[in-house]
């Protein structure tokens, strides 16, 4: 599961962008910025290279990594199934 690291409208906020502000200069639509009140990782490569152009981040700096039991089910288990299957 993807978190962010750190609090994106607070640190847009430090570089003067707000929601009225992102919408004006179309950085960031109205929807993006709701996802990042709820923090909402389910955004696009091009969002994520805004947000680090903008605030001079690399993703890394912005969001992180934390393996759930979810994904462990969801995904591992699923590669390994193909995997036995191949075999």
């Amino acid at each position: 599961m993807l978190q962010y690291k750190i609090d994106i409208i607070s640190e847009l906020a430090k570089n003067g962008i707000n929601t009225t502000t992102a919408k004006k200069s179309r950085i960031f639509g109205q929807d993006t910025m709701r996802k990042f009140r709820n923090g909402d990782t389910k955004i696009s490569l091009e969002v994520l290279n805004r947000l680090c152009c903008v605030l001079e981040m690399q993703p890394r700096d912005i969001i992180k990594f934390i393996e759930t039991e979810e994904d462990r089910e969801k995904i591992i288990s699923k590669m390994c199934e193909k995997s036995i299957g191949n075999h």
